[in-house]
């Protein structure tokens, strides 16, 4: 496990809310000269810690109206790999993750339309017992890694 100092954690702070900050800016804001926020962004890279840079885009105006969540409970380990694999083969599956409990598969997918969700529900009935939730709105849709709480 990396440790991060409390910079670390401002520079990461501020590189999630945007990440075009450049070093001279983030030296402004975190009291360091730019090469050494530059040697700690790139650090915080070599380490993975830091794994991109993308941007935000909301879905429905880009075409994608509609989104849903799809749990599903697989039959065995082989469909739980299927389904890791189908989740990377597919691009409006937006995200796939692997969780514990009575489902073993979190999925957020996108659409243009309900309909077009069908042949994809239809796949996942393959690999296990899928149920769709459809978003009707996000109130807090992202937001940034929070540094662990070091009071404990």
């Amino acid at each position: 496990m990396t440790t991060l100092d409390a910079t670390d954690w401002r520079l990461l702070g501020l590189l999630q809310q945007d990440a075009r900050l450049g070093f001279r800016e983030l030296a402004r804001q975190v009291g360091l000269s730019p090469p050494a926020v530059a040697t700690r962004v790139r650090r915080l890279e070599s380490l993975q810690v830091i794994t991109g840079y993308s941007a935000r885009v909301d879905p429905a105006k880009a075409g994608w109206p509609v989104q849903a969540f799809v749990v599903l409970s697989t039959t065995g380990i082989r469909q739980s790999h299927q389904v890791a694999h189908l989740a990377g083969a597919v691009p409006h599956i937006l995200e796939d993750h692997r969780v514990t409990g009575t489902d073993d598969h979190i999925l957020r997918v996108v659409a243009h339309d309900i309909g077009a969700l069908e042949p994809l529900v239809d796949q996942l009935n393959e690999l296990g017992k899928p149920a769709t939730s459809f978003v009707l709105s996000s109130p807090k849709a992202w937001g940034p890694l929070p540094p662990p709480d070091t009071s404990a």
